[in-house]
């Protein structure tokens, strides 16, 4: 398998008045094309932290990022927006979705913030809410969802763009034991058909589900 992520010897740190907060310490990781892996870790292990550089929401303090071959670690901020909007698609454990618009619209609007036309865009994600089994929920609102449902539609949101990397933060926190299983099901399909997902968490049980495991603790990958 290819090598689609990996960090070399990552370091961030805040700081505090006088004070300096090391987050993540040293942190080495690869991830590979086609990967299912969750990044398991109690509150305040550095998983947030470690999900944002990985998702380029932020940057290190030191070290490398490198992703399928290309050193993204200090790309000026109109660039890292453009390769985080173009390479990875984001799954939030609140869901995210926009109350005025309809399920449609919600996976549409990455499309049209790239300029794609409205024809477009909507065959593009009607065919994104199939694939979650969503297409008889088109014109609801998220309100008129369950939560599993509204998840759905996160993850069809998230893919709807043909990103290389699926980013997924707590995204069974906010849901009964039914949905999450029912997003847990849908995750391992995606990644049976070679999507590369990365799932943030808490749960044991959860993470179990993952190919892999990456347990962080104190900012160290253990």
């Amino acid at each position: 398998m290819n090598v689609l992520i990996e960090l070399k010897k990552i370091n961030k740190e805040y700081k505090m008045g006088h004070n300096v907060l090391r987050v993540l310490n040293d942190v080495d990781l690869k991830i590979y094309e086609g990967e299912f892996v969750a990044i398991l870790g109690p509150s305040g292990s550095g998983k947030s932290t470690l999900m944002n550089i990985l998702g380029c929401i932020d940057k290190p303090t030191s070290g490398e990022y490198i992703f399928n071959n290309e050193d993204i670690t200090y790309l000026d901020e109109f660039k890292l927006s453009k390769f985080r909007n173009e390479t990875i698609g984001f799954i939030f454990q609140k869901f995210n979705l926009l109350p005025k618009y309809s399920t449609l619209e919600n996976v549409q609007i990455p499309l049209l913030i790239r300029g794609q036309s409205r024809k477009e865009s909507k065959g593009r994600a009607l065919k994104q809410l199939d694939q979650v089994g969503l297409k008889d929920r088109v014109k609801h609102k998220p309100i008129e969802l369950s939560g599993g449902q509204q998840q759905r539609v996160a993850v069809a949101r998230a893919l709807v763009t043909h990103p290389k990397l699926l980013l997924a933060d707590e995204p069974t926190g906010n849901l009964d034991s039914k949905s999450e299983e029912d997003i847990i099901n849908l995750f391992k399909k995606l990644n049976q058909n070679g999507h590369t997902i990365i799932m943030i968490t808490h749960s044991k049980e959860v993470a179990s589900v993952a190919k892999r495991v990456i347990t962080i603790k104190d900012g160290c990958i253990i």
